[in-house]
């Protein structure tokens, strides 16, 4: 639902934007969330690992997390703000100063939302988290529908939406957190030391992260443009639709992972990365093969440059999805380092690699850089996994004959279900 309601709100802007424009707000957008990253240090994986491991009450977990929230995402917000004649002359040409105002008003409010989701993902509330999204995304559909395809208020109505969406529900969700779990905003300075120290590896991880996977937008930008950053995000757009299973199961995944012993850690985790790879690895065909042809149908034809990195984007996804599960088993046992020996090398080769690819080869380049490095950081990883769980590669990433069952165990409950509404709906029909 979540994805639907993004592709529609991504029509819209696209169509109603053009690309220059499009261009600049993929970089108005992408900003907070590499700052709200920066900002972390880990905290949403250390809300994860002390409720389900060590066994801390939910209630004081919140309380010293939405407090350092604050601070921080208005520490840094400020920050951002200071050095914005660098930010403008560099990663984000072409931006009105108003529209990173804008920007920087959503750190805080985004640095929230990760926090809590790290609390409500260590207690299982994910459908209280998948009712925000979903609610967010509904109002940002509506209001940009309205904004741009009635009033045509064109960008600094999209900029506005953004923002104020994100308000909207931050304030929600802190409501509603409220109610299930009683948070106060006083901080456990012995709580928060700990929190701290474990969250520091898991900050260095997901900041390598975070660069290996956005690093080439801002060198996109940097080299060629708003308009070709508009293309290439679009691209992105598509790849990260593909992503979102391994990120959805790794979420789910991670706290289940933290309370179990080492041997069944080893066994889940490589059940996981099968089955999520046979799925995105479909996903992916489809998107090398279809992507280009659905990026003129939704978006237009002034938006069919978007098409020519998919083939190498379609890589690095399957790489990806492997990285995403396989950092989850190393992360339950308070092992970041790992992943960070496998992902730090990884985004010094992807800079390296756009630096010289993209001027020569332009969006295409880009996509190659970073199939390349998603697909080190992969085998890297998976190296230290097949070591240190004494499993075979082959047990990592084949599926076999109980993964097919699981898979067609699935189509049958698909087809049960379809078979009993279409009777359902049948039934109403009847005089």
């Amino acid at each position: 639902m979540r994805t639907v309601l993004g592709v529609a709100a991504g029509v819209v802007l696209a169509r109603w934007l053009g690309p220059h424009d499009r261009g600049i707000l993929a970089l108005v957008l992408i900003l907070p969330s590499t700052a709200v990253t920066m900002a972390k240090l880990g905290v949403p994986q250390s809300c994860v690992y002390f409720i389900n491991r060590e066994r801390v009450t939910p209630e004081a977990v919140t309380s010293n997390v939405l407090g350092l929230a604050l601070v921080l995402g208005l520490s840094f917000a400020l920050i951002g703000w200071i050095v914005r004649d660098a930010l403008l002359a560099t990663i984000l040409p072409g931006v009105p100063e108003w529209a990173l105002a804008l920007a920087l008003v959503r750190v805080p409010l985004l640095l929230i939302d990760d926090y809590l989701y790290g609390v409500l993902q260590a207690v299982g509330q994910f459908g209280l988290y998948n009712r925000r999204l979903i609610a967010g995304e509904l109002l940002r559909v509506a209001s940009i529908v309205i904004a741009l395809v009635v009033l045509d208020m064109g960008l600094y109505a999209a900029v506005w939406i953004h923002t104020a969406v994100n308000a909207v529900t931050a304030a929600w969700l802190l409501y509603s957190v409220r109610r299930e779990i009683a948070y106060t905003l006083a901080l456990s300075f012995s709580l928060l030391r700990r929190q701290l120290a474990f969250g520091f590896k898991s900050y260095v991880q997901t900041l390598t992260q975070h660069m290996l996977l956005r690093i080439d937008i801002y060198m996109v930008a940097y080299f060629l443009g708003p308009i070709e950053t508009a293309f290439y995000s679009l691209a992105l757009r598509f790849t990260e639709m593909v992503l979102e299973i391994p990120q959805a199961i790794g979420l789910v995944l991670y706290p289940r992972l933290a309370s179990l012993p080492a041997e069944e850690i080893y066994r889940l985790t490589a059940q996981t990365c099968r089955r999520t790879l046979a799925m995105t690895g479909v996903c992916a065909a489809g998107l090398a093969l279809l992507g280009p042809w659905m990026i003129v149908l939704w978006y237009g034809e002034d938006y069919a440059a978007a098409g020519d990195p998919l083939v190498w984007a379609a890589v690095g996804v399957i790489a990806m999805s492997i990285y995403v599960i396989v950092t989850r088993a190393f992360t339950s046992q308070n092992r970041q380092r790992v992943n960070i020996l496998a992902g730090l090398p990884a985004l010094l080769l992807n800079v390296a690699l756009n630096a010289v690819l993209i001027p020569t080869m332009g969006i295409v380049g880009a996509a190659l850089a970073t199939a390349v490095s998603y697909t080190i950081a992969c085998v890297v990883l998976i190296t230290f996994y097949a070591r240190e769980s004494q499993t075979r590669v082959r047990e990592i990433l084949v599926a076999d004959r109980g993964d097919l069952q699981f898979f067609w165990n699935v189509v049958q409950r698909v087809l049960h279900r379809m078979k009993r509404w279409a009777a359902r709906d049948s039934t109403r029909d009847r005089p």
